[in-house]
């Protein structure tokens, strides 16, 4: 599926539609566009007026943590990627939902929820962890363990950001975020 915003004009329409009385007649804040955040696609949804919700793969609180992560991210600077969601939360007077994922002793540390709470203090936020879901194609990546990420959930509430733990669903059957597919990518790569 990858990115949505890389596909706007079809995701506009798609909104449109949903938004439309004689259609679907969701309610604005009933929609969310998930994205990894690229700036020039989320101006033109301030500069198009599509004020739904918005949730950024953020996935860490710095640049070089981030593209480490999130390949793509180095297209875009987080300084940019931050001033264009102040601009759409301005324009639209929606929470954005910051989704951030706990990998063990990369993305879990004190530290990281410090500065976290630095980059988003201030702004109408929602920090929603996600337990990394462990994929043997990517073993280099393990979950955190729970005391980790309960340590990172209470530095952001006492630093007043709004925060919760995702359950994530159908891990037992490798079907949660991140594990779908994986055994046809490791079977191609035997």
């Amino acid at each position: 599926m990858w990115e949505p915003l890389a596909n706007y004009d079809n995701v506009k329409i798609a909104v449109e539609m949903m938004l439309a009385q004689d259609r679907l007649s969701l309610w604005r804040r009933h929609i969310t566009i998930s994205t990894v955040g690229i700036v020039k696609w989320i101006q033109r949804m301030i500069d198009d007026g599509l004020t739904v919700k918005l949730a950024i793969s953020l996935h860490a609180p710095n640049q070089k943590l981030r593209e480490e992560i999130i390949p793509v991210a180095k297209w875009t600077e987080l300084d940019e990627l931050m001033n264009v969601i102040w601009r759409y939360v301005k324009a639209t007077d929606n929470r954005i939902f910051y989704e951030y994922i706990m990998i063990k002793d990369l993305t879990d540390k004190p530290e990281l929820a410090m500065e976290l709470s630095r980059l988003l203090k201030g702004q109408l936020a929602h920090v929603n962890l996600i337990p990394y879901n462990e994929n043997p194609a990517m073993k280099h990546f393990h979950e955190s363990p729970e005391a980790s990420i309960r340590k990172f959930k209470e530095i952001l509430e006492r630093e007043w950001i709004t925060v919760t733990i995702r359950d994530s669903m159908w891990r037992e059957a490798k079907g949660a975020c991140g594990q779908l597919g994986w055994e046809k990518v490791n079977s191609n790569n035997e």
